[in-house]
């Protein structure tokens, strides 16, 4: 069996590429897998490295070289680890590729939000008549209604054979669309072994002990400063990761290291191998738990009621209500409470439950 995959396998951003990685591993189970190489211009316009020309060039020499590395580490991701190569394909051409695969998954991760910079409608597959599958598409808190497409999404939503998603909140939404039951089943980086995660991470790239910072973005100041006040008192140095997110600031205002590489592998290292962990983002948090850090999520609301309900809803999985920082409580928490790993029989059962989603879907379900 001949599988496609589209996802946001084009962002140069670590969790997109992991769960790419992730749904491409526990798809070939079922048979031949291919990344399908989409892009589009939303896309280049996010993630290309800056043109300056003349003087311009030459003041951001240092910056545009360590855009270049990074840059690169995601390519070579691409390439090395899911497959990525050959012909890219942009909306317009993937009717050349219409009918080459006998099912397609569209997962996981934000594909479904229609308010996302990079979004395409190309997600819902409306571009081909082969059996089409969605695992884990999240909606990112966004109604489908807000797409000028609404009708059209609607039409192509019923033409797949299985929908499942990531967040309760998309289930509901996408059971208003559909009005059929729609699966909720766990993002792909927490239904493959761990051993996967253990085998890309190799020796330390950092000596000693340190913290590692990771965001979605580094956009908010009370969260730096929160990770800068802990470096100072445990007198531990931070690393981040990610040129391009911090462009417009200066990590050594902070006292933070920017690695000089960047990408999946990277990020997996020095969550691996780190003291302490602050994190910003879902993927974040996910890495976090698989590699049993002592971390912390970073969140910007006044109150743990105000946090996205999406990332809740993971936080109640993890069973990590206590482990939520604001610059509000910051000094209400005692950050030297080390998190003791246990037996999570309620992501085991969702586990299974993917996996039985999985299997029904492509015909293996046990009879």
């Amino acid at each position: 069996m001949k599988i496609g995959v589209m996802t946001l396998s084009a962002s140069d951003n670590c969790g997109s590429l992991l769960q790419a990685y992730a749904l491409k591993t526990a798809l070939e189970k079922y048979g031949h897998v291919e990344v399908i190489n989409f892009s589009s211009k939303e896309s280049h316009a996010i993630y290309d490295l800056p043109h300056y020309k003349g003087l311009r060039k030459l003041l951001y020499r240092k910056k545009l070289e360590a855009l270049s590395i990074a840059s690169q580490d995601y390519k070579n991701f691409r390439k090395e680890y899911i497959g990525i190569k050959g012909k890219e394909y942009f909306i317009e051409d993937l009717k050349d590729i219409s009918d080459k695969y006998d099912v397609l998954v569209s997962g996981s991760d934000q594909i479904w939000n229609v308010q996302m910079g990079d979004y395409s409608d190309a997600f819902f597959l409306g571009w081909s008549k082969s059996k089409k599958i969605a695992y884990a598409p999240s909606l990112g808190g966004a109604l489908l209604n807000l797409s000028n497409n609404y009708i059209s999404i609607k039409e192509w939503l019923n033409d797949f054979s299985f929908v499942s998603v990531r967040e309760e909140i998309g289930r509901e939404c996408l059971e208003i669309v559909t009005g059929q039951n729609v699966q909720k089943v766990l993002d792909p980086t927490l239904i493959i072994d761990d051993e996967r995660w253990q085998q890309l991470v190799g020796e330390p790239l950092v000596k000693g002990d340190y913290i590692f910072y990771y965001s979605w973005a580094y956009c908010d100041k009370s969260t730096s400063k929160i990770v800068s006040e802990e470096s100072k008192r445990l007198h531990l140095p931070v690393y981040v990761i990610d040129p391009k997110k911090w462009i417009s600031r200066n990590p050594s205002k902070w006292g933070f290291n920017l690695y000089g590489n960047s990408g999946p592998l990277v990020f997996l290292n020095l969550m691996k191998y780190a003291k302490k962990v602050y994190v910003e983002s879902f993927h974040g948090m996910v890495f976090a738990y698989i590699f049993k850090k002592n971390y912390w999520l970073l969140d910007t609301h006044e109150k743990k009621s105000e946090l996205d309900s999406r990332l809740m809803e993971f936080v109640n999985l993890l069973g990590a209500q206590n482990r939520i920082l604001t610059k509000y409580n910051v000094n209400e928490i005692n950050q030297e409470n080390v998190i003791e790993y246990g037996n999570n029989d309620i992501l085991k059962e969702q586990v299974a439950t993917s996996w039985k989603y999985l299997d029904m879907a492509f015909g293996k379900e046990k009879q």
